[in-house]
């Protein structure tokens, strides 16, 4: 029965962390408006993240429960190890399966030894992590939040959302295509018609890099992202160090198979030594021991680096038949970063810190001003630095938003917003009737507004460019701009001087919506939206500030139709038809 126990054990850790990659494609697949009542939140692997779950508070200034199950995470790494990543962590689980896909065919690549880590990059990569955690801890203490570059579950939710979701959609809208006489022959209406929207975000070609170089490294040395440059494995590391359940090994034979096979090369060959701050609790060891020595109990060894009974070999095990597995060759193991590297990292992120909190970019936005036109925050952001501070850039919201909308930011917010969210009428408008980005929002730095509420969170105001507009420039009649505001915020008024009547924005009814910019004729949108006027609140109620300072922008349906007092086609001069219309 114990080899038995063995194997159930291995496949109990490599079920779970499946089971978990499955249960994080459904969640993040099935974020769509509406969004579905199900037992667990879209967000919910997000929640648990560590790093997020420690630093988000601390850059943010503020303390939300809703990131409780990460500190429980990191609790429980004192107890466990680092099981989250072997077998929860999806992007521990997506690494795994491209390392699967990617690997070569060969029959021989095994005696090729690919995967191997040569001793200057072992002992130079090992503590990466550790000094990117240090300075995203030191950005925290000044209130910048630099740590979603390398959040984990942020990072692979960003890398489905906005690259695979996308990719998937152009593929299946392919197949539809390339289909299409088989569906004729076959009278499948429903397939002939099916149309799939198809999904763009700017950060695609990034994405692509990123992870692709990534899923490279994964093909040469495995998990090097989780060995060299996770700083959320860092920090449970550093937890890690003395768990209460720990690798244990009896009658060795000293075949070094274990340390081999180990993806993370926590176990030394020479000496059978583990670091347990790297032990993912994978089992891969105890599977593959062809003596079955190796257990992992709760109580573990007197000391992190004492193999019990190493130099004993038991009887059975030294008639064994050991086969070579030279698959993840590691070389001595290196020690922690020293305290003083560790401090100095840190004081490099308050440095960084320092030089994005004095750049133009903060001085310019210091009373919570836009910088630049086209940053236009979804519906619900709290005031800019907090939304800065607390925004995973994890893409939950972007791949939520119905219309397409919101696409991440380069440079638009400056270096502190990369990545973050921002509305893009001229792809799509927010839709009244829709409130799903607040809702899958882990951190809330975008509000999770009732739509009573979210109908009166402005995000803008429309600017007519009247050196573009056919109306105002040309004299042409065009009304498409009244017709699509679902506000009643674009009036066509009739001014001297001028053939056709020209749209006009009421300030007090335009909510910034875009669908004026979405469906402007004009090549370039001659009216576009702005944050003027933008509510960005915490705690004080949307509706009853709006409504104070004199603002009616509600439209008049859950629908987004137009108010009974919204302008007509009939205010164009008799017998003018605006653009796209014909007789």
């Amino acid at each position: 029965m114990k080899p038995f126990r063995r194997r159930a054990s291995g496949i109990l850790a490599h079920g779970a962390q499946t089971a978990s990659l499955l249960l994080f494609w459904f969640l993040l697949f099935s974020t769509a408006w509406p969004l579905a009542e199900m037992l667990l939140p879209a967000d919910f692997f997000l929640h648990m993240d560590p790093l997020a779950a420690v630093l988000a508070p601390l850059a943010g200034r503020e303390w939300g429960a809703i990131l409780a199950p990460g500190i429980a995470i990191l609790a429980l790494s004192f107890a466990a190890g680092r099981f989250f990543c072997g077998w929860l962590c999806p992007f521990g689980a997506t690494l795994d399966l491209a390392r699967r896909l990617l690997r070569a065919r060969d029959p021989d690549a095994s005696k090729k030894v690919k995967d191997t880590f040569d001793d200057g990059l072992e002992r130079r990569g090992r503590n990466v992590k550790f000094f990117a955690l240090a300075i995203m801890l030191g950005a925290a203490v000044l209130g910048v939040n630099d740590f979603y570059w390398g959040s984990p579950i942020p990072l692979i939710t960003r890398f489905y959302a906005l690259l695979a979701h996308p990719l998937l959609l152009f593929l299946s809208n392919l197949g539809l295509t390339l289909g299409q006489p088989i569906f004729a022959v076959l009278d499948m209406q429903a397939l002939r018609y099916l149309d799939v929207p198809a999904r763009r975000f700017d950060s695609l070609y990034f994405l692509l890099a990123f992870f692709g170089l990534l899923f490279w490294l994964e093909r040469r040395y495995p998990r090097f992202w989780c060995r060299c440059l996770c700083p959320a494995g860092a920090l449970l590391g550093l937890a890690s160090q003395r768990p209460l359940l720990r690798r244990r090994v009896t009658g060795c034979a000293q075949c070094s198979r274990c340390a081999r096979l180990c993806p993370m090369g926590a176990i030394n060959p020479q000496t059978m030594q583990t670091r347990h701050g790297e032990c993912l609790v994978c089992r891969t060891c105890a599977d593959a021991c062809p003596a079955r020595a190796i257990t992992f109990s709760p109580w573990g060894l007197a000391s992190r680096y004492v193999m019990e009974n190493a130099s004993v070999k038991s009887e059975s095990a030294a008639k064994l038949a050991i086969p070579d597995a030279p698959e993840f060759k590691v070389s001595h193991l290196p020690p922690l970063p020293s305290r003083r590297a560790f401090l100095g990292s840190a004081g490099l992120g308050l440095l960084l810190a320092g030089v994005q909190r004095s750049g133009a970019h903060s001085l310019l936005n210091a009373d919570n001003r836009q910088v630049s036109p086209a940053c236009i925050r979804p519906p619900g952001a709290i005031p800019e630095p907090a939304f800065l501070a607390l925004c995973l850039r994890c893409g939950e919201c972007m791949k939520g938003c119905p219309s397409n909308a919101l696409q991440p930011a380069w440079l638009a917010a400056g270096p502190e917003g990369l990545f973050s969210p921002v509305l893009t009428p001229r792809l799509g408008p927010c839709l009244p009737d829709c409130n799903a980005c607040g809702r899958v929002c882990p951190t809330q730095a975008i509000k999770a507004l009732p739509l009573e509420e979210k109908r009166w969170a402005r995000v803008g105001t429309a600017v007519v460019l009247q050196n573009t507009c056919l109306a105002w420039a040309q004299g042409r009649a065009c009304v498409v701009c009244q017709e699509v505001c679902p506000y009643g915020a674009v009036k066509l008024q009739k001014m001297e001087g001028f053939a056709v009547p020209a749209p006009v924005v009421d300030n007090n009814r335009c909510y910034g919506c875009g669908y004026c910019e979405r469906h402007c004729p004009v090549l370039v949108s001659a009216i576009v939206v702005e944050p003027l006027n933008a509510l960005r609140l915490t705690s004080v109620s949307y509706k009853q500030t709006a409504q104070a300072a004199g603002m009616d922008y509600a439209p008049s349906d859950s629908h987004g139709g137009k108010r009974p007092d919204a302008g007509h086609a009939q205010d164009l001069p008799e017998g003018s038809l605006p653009p796209g219309f014909s007789e």
